[in-house]
């Protein structure tokens, strides 16, 4: 039963985090996406490629 119930919820919740976390990429600024991706192992030369930007900014983004 409590498995179940688990399961229910977790079936509910999922969809609010995902668009949570949707949201906040959307309105995050640039600063701080590329801290994000640089966090989760890109590198410089990718997170320049993938937001479109030079690297000397990501590399300064990443200085501050």
């Amino acid at each position: 039963m409590l498995t179940t119930t688990v399961l229910v919820l977790w079936k509910l919740i999922l969809p609010l985090l995902v668009l949570v976390a949707v949201l906040d990429w959307l309105t995050a600024s640039q600063q701080r996406r590329i801290r994000i991706l640089h966090r989760t192992g890109s590198s410089q030369r990718a997170i320049a490629a993938r937001l479109n930007v030079s690297r000397y900014r990501v590399s300064k983004a990443l200085a501050s």
